[in-house]
């Protein structure tokens, strides 16, 4: 459906109403930083807690992941090499 002949149009020559003339359309450079420093904080405190696990923890998942790793590939070699009866 065609609104474009329906719906009310603002003419050119009417300023829009919802901005005053006298105001700057730029950012101050404070309510630049602070937001950008807001949104920071915001991705930092919604983080995932995986990410805040110590070293210790993964480093101790890591060798176990590891070590079964090995096993099964192990396991693998010694089936495929093992003589067929």
């Amino acid at each position: 459906m065609n609104t474009s002949l329906l719906a009310p149009q603002r003419s050119s020559g009417v300023p829009d109403t919802l901005r005053l003339p006298s105001r700057d359309t730029r950012v101050p450079l404070l309510d630049h930083i602070a937001l950008r420093l807001g949104v920071r904080l915001l991705i930092w405190g919604t983080r995932s807690p995986r990410l805040a696990d110590d070293r210790e923890r993964h480093a101790r998942v890591r060798l176990a992941h590891d070590a079964t790793s090995a096993r099964e590939h192990g396991y693998l070699r010694e089936a495929l090499l093992a003589p067929r009866p």
